[in-house]
């Protein structure tokens, strides 16, 4: 079954990056692309990790009270427009 259409992303997919060591929702999304577009699938992905649907719900709140969105919303976006997370490097001072 697809999990994340949008990535074309199954079920045996996340359960064989699961079974590699994938443990939150950010591997996942590193590893597979999984709700990095429309994120709709988000929930249904972290049903699968070793924590379960409460793996995301930690992440969220956790996202949440580290600053939330950059914009100033109260919460951040549950999508990307990219692909594939980016890792920001900060430069040196």
């Amino acid at each position: 079954m697809y999990v994340c259409v949008c990535n074309a992303v199954t079920e045996r997919q996340i359960r064989s990056s699961v079974e590699a060591g994938a443990t939150t929702l950010a591997d996942l999304q590193f590893d597979l692309g999984v709700a990095t577009c429309c994120g709709s699938c988000a929930e249904t992905a972290c049903q699968y990790l070793p924590a379960g649907a409460s793996a995301c719900e930690h992440a969220y709140e956790a996202s949440i009270a580290e600053g939330g969105h950059p914009s100033g919303a109260s919460a951040p976006p549950r999508a990307t427009t990219r692909r594939f997370p980016v890792h920001v490097v900060a430069k040196a001072a």
